[in-house]
């Protein structure tokens, strides 16, 4: 049998500036952030080295950021764009690790995972004991509020 092809990129990555689509650098973004940060709606960083940034506007439009350099001292890095957008509160997605399997995203919350089938048996039992004491409640809730309608209205008469 014939061996497999080897996968040389196994993540689609989108490093090429994207067709069709306006840019701006980064100090001119920069500007935009100071003039306007509430018309930022979200930045999204793609590609290997996350080179390649994608900003959507509040109104739909998006555009790109045409100079990032991946480098630790370069003013014109992608994780001093991730500062500046933390800065002005404006959410940053990286596509490439999304794409990867969930590791960013999402609610973030974790799922809890029970590896013992009674584990998550008695786990399941508790929920329903939960459910069961919280009916309890509002019926004896309830119960007391109608008799205290009754009582209000014998001391009436």
């Amino acid at each position: 049998s014939a061996p497999l092809p080897l996968l040389t990129s196994p993540i689609p990555a989108r490093s090429a500036p994207i067709p069709n689509l306006p840019s701006v650098t980064l100090s001119e973004f920069e500007l935009i952030l100071k003039d306007s940060a509430k018309s930022v709606l979200s930045v999204e960083l793609s590609g290997p080295k996350s080179e390649t940034a994608l900003v959507r506007l509040v109104d739909g439009t998006e555009f790109g950021i045409s100079d990032l350099v991946e480098s630790s001292v370069d003013p014109r890095s992608p994780l001093k764009l991730v500062a500046k957008c933390r800065l002005y509160n404006i959410p940053v997605r990286n596509a490439t690790l999304a794409d990867v399997g969930g590791v960013v995203g999402g609610s973030g919350k974790k799922k809890k995972v029970y590896m013992n089938e009674r584990v998550a048996e008695a786990a399941e039992k508790e929920k329903e004991k939960k459910k069961r004491m919280e009916e309890d409640e509002r019926e004896r809730l309830a119960e007391l509020y109608r008799l205290e309608g009754e009582e209000k209205g014998f001391l009436q008469e």
